[in-house]
């Protein structure tokens, strides 16, 4: 019963406003600290899910293609999912990095709807072209440093450091321009 309750309390918090985009956080098993992630994730989308997609079309100038997404919470890499899969998002995080992988995860499912692209820009130097300017616009510059020091800390899946190294090499309108082009060579 309780983890009925507590599935019951993910869900209701990211529908209570009735943001444009609903979410659902689900817990991957009966794990108590899966289903209090869960409430977590719920209550973050339920008091800044319209704010972050505000931003986040409003940074990257595209519309957000989906009216809803379901995440599944679990203990495994975040991952942004899309068509029938589910997004994936971490079960241990603190709130802030949560909040941070949350838009991470998003954001690839904004860019799943720029089908070209340069062969040398692949999914997360794409994304990371307006990520911390979204993440500074969201949360502030100390937020968005401490997001790209967590996210150089992640190993084996993919070699963020370098992404972000190559990233922030570029100035915010270098980065702008850089997307804006990715964006007009897909007819957006």
């Amino acid at each position: 019963m309780r983890l009925v309750l507590l599935l019951v309390l993910a869900a209701v918090p990211a529908a209570a406003q009735g943001p444009r985009v609903a979410m659902t956080f689900t817990p991957q098993s009966e794990n108590p600290n899966f289903a209090a992630a869960a409430v977590d994730y719920g209550r973050i989308w339920a008091e800044e899910g319209e704010r972050v997609i505000r931003a986040m079309e409003q940074v990257s100038k595209l519309q957000f293609p989906e009216s809803a997404v379901a995440a599944q919470i679990y203990e495994g890499p975040s991952f942004s999912g899309g068509g029938s899969l589910p997004m994936r998002l971490r079960a241990s995080y603190p709130t802030e990095i949560k909040k941070g992988m949350l838009v991470h995860e998003l954001g690839h499912r904004m860019n799943a709807q720029l089908r070209r692209r340069p062969r040398d820009l692949d999914e997360h130097r794409l994304l990371f072209l307006y990520l911390y300017d979204l993440w500074v616009e969201l949360y502030g510059k100390e937020f968005a440093d401490r997001e790209v020091a967590f996210e150089r800390t992640l190993k084996g899946l993919y070699d963020y450091d370098a992404a972000w190294t190559w990233t922030l090499s570029m100035t915010a309108e270098q980065r702008a321009s850089m997307f804006a082009g990715v964006v007009k060579s897909n007819g957006k």
